[in-house]
């Protein structure tokens, strides 16, 4: 199996556990980013797509945290503990939601910017990108990427919803000038990496101890876990 620098996407990190979606206690995910600041070697963006592109080499111990949607959480619980212990993190956000109750607002995202996170696009509206016409889903992306420029920062790379995509859908993710897209599917990371589906794990509340954050980090967390149909 060829080494892979794991990519770790988070949702919400808030107290009460909810049903529709991944979440963590922020004392959990404190715990996460503590073992990740002191066992690992927590990467950028920036320095994922210098690899990819083969400008540069990256940490035997690396390892990227992401996160899925820009829930307002992610700047009140999460953003302080990612300050304390040195961790970049990339954010995408749903475009239509941005400023409202329960979301980032923009002044949210540029504090977020000026501490070096990095933002990306989880749609205009969060549709599951595969049961819309190809036109729309032009729409959904080009709409996502005009809107979050305004915020200050290019719009560069795409998290699918619920990590569908199809290689139509690709296609319009390269022609609007997307550079990578990242999914949730599990599988075994293999050369040539595809850029346009770079797998995650989704992280739980399970998976707090060094032993829980190795496996997932390991490069070993998907042998027993089928691909997922992307669909």
């Amino acid at each position: 199996m060829i080494w892979y620098p794991p990519i770790l996407n988070y949702h919400q990190i808030h107290p009460q556990p909810r049903s529709n979606t991944p979440t963590l206690a922020p004392h959990v995910f404190e715990q996460q980013m503590a073992i990740l600041a002191h066992r690992w070697q927590p990467i950028a963006l920036s320095n994922l797509m210098a690899w990819l592109e083969g400008k540069m080499s990256l940490p035997r111990r690396g390892v990227m945290v992401t996160f899925d949607d820009g829930t307002e959480e992610t700047f009140t619980r999460a953003f302080p503990i990612l300050l304390k212990y040195r961790i970049p993190a990339t954010i995408f956000l749903i475009a239509a939601n941005v400023g409202k109750p329960g979301t980032l607002s923009p002044d949210q995202i540029r504090q977020m910017q000026a501490k070096g996170i990095a933002f990306g696009s989880h749609t205009y509206s969060h549709a599951y990108l595969p049961s819309l016409s190809i036109a729309h889903v032009h729409q959904e992306l080009h709409k996502s990427k005009e809107c979050l420029e305004k915020l200050g920062q290019p719009i560069e790379f795409l998290s699918y919803p619920a990590g569908g995509f199809t290689p139509e859908i690709i296609n319009v993710v390269r022609e609007l000038g997307y550079r990578a897209a990242f999914t949730t599917n599990r599988g075994l990371m293999h050369r040539p990496i595809d850029r346009w589906a770079l797998r995650r794990i989704t992280m739980h509340t399970r998976g707090a101890s060094p032993l829980g954050i190795w496996v997932r980090c390991s490069g070993y967390y998907g042998l027993n876990r089928r691909l997922r149909r992307p669909a």
